[in-house]
């Protein structure tokens, strides 16, 4: 009876560690990743602006999200048995379909991805853990310098220059 329930322990641990293909949970048009989406990527539906690969789980004790939909803001952290190097990849591919334009990249042992769609960013950190790889989006309304709109206000004007004359005075 031991040697089975250990047996099945082992099972499950060995398949736990697979590979899977790395679908995104979710498409740009709304509909899921097909037969590559886990249960799980329901979690996840609420990210139509995004692609998260199948069969992530959200760390939801680290995500601050706030709003809905393609206006959410905050910090989504989840994780992913998939290698640093698939997930980096996985956006680099997956992003340009959501509509998103890379800014810029870094592919370390932490890596960077930092894209822009419309007036938002997100920065993707990629870095790998015990348990695979954890996974930091974080999305924030982009600021132009100048700009004004989306909750933002103009620059202060600068101040005007001091009228008085500045003197020179040697140094003792």
């Amino acid at each position: 009876m031991r040697l089975s329930a250990a047996l099945a322990v082992l099972l499950l641990g060995l398949t736990a560690c697979t590979t899977s293909p790395m679908t995104p949970s979710s498409r740009a048009d709304g509909s899921d990743g097909g037969a590559g989406a886990a249960p799980s990527s329901s979690s996840f539906a609420q990210f139509s602006d995004l692609p998260v690969p199948a069969k992530a789980t959200m760390d939801v004790d680290h995500s601050l999200l706030l709003g809905h939909g393609d206006t959410w803001v905050g910090r989504l952290v989840y994780t992913s048995w998939n290698s640093p190097s698939s997930l980096y990849d996985f956006y680099r591919n997956e992003m340009p379909g959501f509509s998103w334009q890379e800014i810029t990249s870094v592919r370390a042992t932490i890596s960077v991805q930092t894209w822009q769609r419309g007036d938002r960013v997100v920065t993707i950190q990629i870095k790998e853990n015990t348990i695979g790889c954890e996974v930091t989006m974080t999305m924030a309304p982009s600021v132009t310098p100048g700009a004004t709109g989306a909750g933002y206000a103009p620059p202060p004007p600068s101040a005007a220059a001091p009228t008085a004359k500045v003197s020179r005075q040697p140094l003792r």
